[in-house]
């Protein structure tokens, strides 16, 4: 029995246990949310719809993805101009391809989102800016000879540390908002 309040070495080591327990519990439940997590995310790609489709017997498959996204910037007495980000969709149609399926066809639409304009400083005539995004419709016909056999990205350790990550810093992220919220005072 304890004397004074002072826990045994018995009492330590089943605390020290208790811990070690608990510790590995979390980073299994965190382990698991990250595999749901990184298996939801590719079902909601197009490559993850394109595999359902292929399994489910599809002979056909249409995706659409944002291709490039531009910001309309008014900028007062200076002008206006455009801020664009492109992304390549090398990179996602080939997955898809990879799933089963034969690009057929693709286009381009521009998807207008707004504007802003503004009259020229000093001269005649207006400045104008233009906000939407650019997004590609593509086509793929089912073809046996493409599909490929490939890993589960819910699988792979590399993909599961990103997860991890991402989840981490959401959380700290969380927290730090939180946090800021809780110091912010508040006027009645």
């Amino acid at each position: 029995m304890a004397l004074l309040g002072r826990k045994s070495e018995e009492e330590r080591a089943a605390k020290a246990a208790r811990k070690e327990q608990e510790r590995a519990e979390a980073e299994e439940r965190k382990r698991q949310q990250a595999i749901e997590r990184a298996r939801s995310d590719f079902f909601d790609s197009p490559a993850g719809k394109a595999r359902v489709a292929f399994e489910s017997g599809e002979q056909l498959f249409q995706c659409s993805f944002d291709v490039m996204s531009q910001q309309a910037i008014i900028v007062a007495m200076v002008g206006s101009r455009t801020s664009k980000q492109t992304s390549d969709p090398s990179d996602i149609l080939n997955s898809v391809c990879h799933e089963g399926w034969e690009l057929v066809n693709g286009s381009f639409v521009f998807v207008h989102e707004g504007s802003q304009s503004r009259d020229k400083f000093m001269s005649s005539g207006q400045n104008l800016a233009v906000k939407g995004s650019t997004v590609g419709y593509y086509l793929f016909r089912r073809s046996e000879a493409n599909r490929r056999e490939v890993s589960n990205p819910w699988e792979t350790k590399e993909a599961l540390d990103v997860e991890v990550a991402e989840m981490a810093a959401e959380e700290q992220q969380v927290a730090t908002q939180g946090a800021a919220t809780a110091e912010t005072p508040t006027s009645a």
